[in-house]
């Protein structure tokens, strides 16, 4: 390939890039939805279901549930996943020191009064909503699932956290979403941010997410870790202390964790992480209070305290809501298709 010719491709690949297309080669995750009223049950060697998902599920997929028994999907035929009993997963010990006033994970002592780090809350699946709350399971728009996100936000910040919730719309909701929203994932750590949550909601018979907490109906939140990537280890780490420290301060939460095909920009952070708050069919009110509960899990797994009885902690900075400049976004897009055009008649010109 000549010079002339390398330089024309590369700025073709720039402007596919840029305009959110797909292209050979670049991070893409698989954590394909199946089409609206489907779902794909996880059942074990007796044929029993272990949970659902409304996402695309491979041969090779993995599923620590609840009480922490660990599955491999062995066998996928029509919309049952078949699996095979692994073991019980290793999980972090955890306990609270009323003492020292301190978590204790794996017997290390992490204190209340640790620096807190900046935390940035996104939506890959911009268009997800809840039927019984929203009157429809997807929005052309930002649908209910930023509602859930912002009460995340807010409890955080509640907490103490310098919160940063990033409103950028990446619909359509397809396979290129990932794509999409890898550029808000790493704006986002460019600006400071240390841990990012991908909010999603599942798309699920609702029993599968309903619970109770404190006497209150809510929904349980799963936890999902894309295999396709290098921190893959770190992250199911990450996973599992947050499960853990779930299991321990609110019982009933957990919906386990999914290690699914794909990468989900899981590789951009260690502490990157994808949550499924309920299913379109929760109320989106219960979603909320299962979030609310997520976001003191979330802080006692980093060192913080759920405790609002002195505020949280110290007052964190004012909850930041970014969204991309349409004007930005279009001078992007000029300076890109300008430059592919420059290169296609380059190349034109020396052939």
């Amino acid at each position: 390939m000549t010079v002339s010719r390398l330089v024309s491709f590369l700025l073709v690949m720039g402007l596919a890039i840029g305009l959110g297309l797909s292209v050979p080669g670049s991070a893409q995750a698989v954590y394909e939805e199946l089409p609206s009223g489907y779902y794909f049950s996880l059942v074990d060697e007796n044929n029993n279901t272990i949970t659902q998902t409304g996402a695309q599920v491979y041969i090779g997929d993995e599923y620590i549930s609840a009480d922490n028994g660990r599955y491999q999907v062995v066998e996928v035929s029509g919309h049952t996943a078949r699996c095979v009993y692994v073991g019980q997963e290793q999980m972090p010990a955890v306990s609270f020191d009323n003492n020292r006033q301190a978590w204790v994970i794996d017997s290390r002592e992490i204190p209340v009064a640790a620096s807190k780090p900046t935390i940035a809350i996104y939506h890959t699946h911009s268009d997800e909503s809840y039927v019984p709350t929203d009157g429809k399971e997807s929005k052309e728009g930002n649908g209910g699932i930023y509602d859930v996100g912002y009460v995340l936000a807010q409890r955080l910040q509640q907490l103490g956290y310098n919160v940063e919730y990033n409103k950028n719309n990446h619909n359509p909701h397809d396979i290129n979403a990932y794509n999409r929203s890898r550029r808000t994932a790493t704006a986002l750590m460019k600006n400071g941010s240390q841990v990012l949550i991908d909010v999603h909601r599942d798309a699920v018979p609702a029993q599968q997410y309903q619970t109770t907490l404190n006497g209150q109906q809510a929904t349980k939140i799963k936890l999902v870790v894309g295999k396709s990537n290098p921190n893959m280890k770190t992250n199911l780490e990450f996973a599992k202390r947050l499960k853990a420290v779930m299991d321990k301060s609110k019982p009933g939460l957990s919906n386990g964790i999914f290690m699914g095909k794909g990468d989900f920009n899981q590789d951009l952070n260690p502490r990157a992480m994808l949550i499924e708050v309920g299913s379109h069919t929760n109320p989106k009110d219960d979603a909320t209070k299962g979030v609310t509960a997520f976001a003191d899990v979330l802080s006692s797994a980093l060192g913080g305290s759920s405790d609002t009885s002195s505020g949280g902690g110290p007052a964190a900075k004012p909850l930041q809501q970014s969204s991309p400049s349409a004007w930005t976004t279009i001078l992007i897009l000029i300076i890109v298709a300008g430059a592919a055009g420059a290169g296609f008649y380059l190349l034109n010109k020396i052939t």
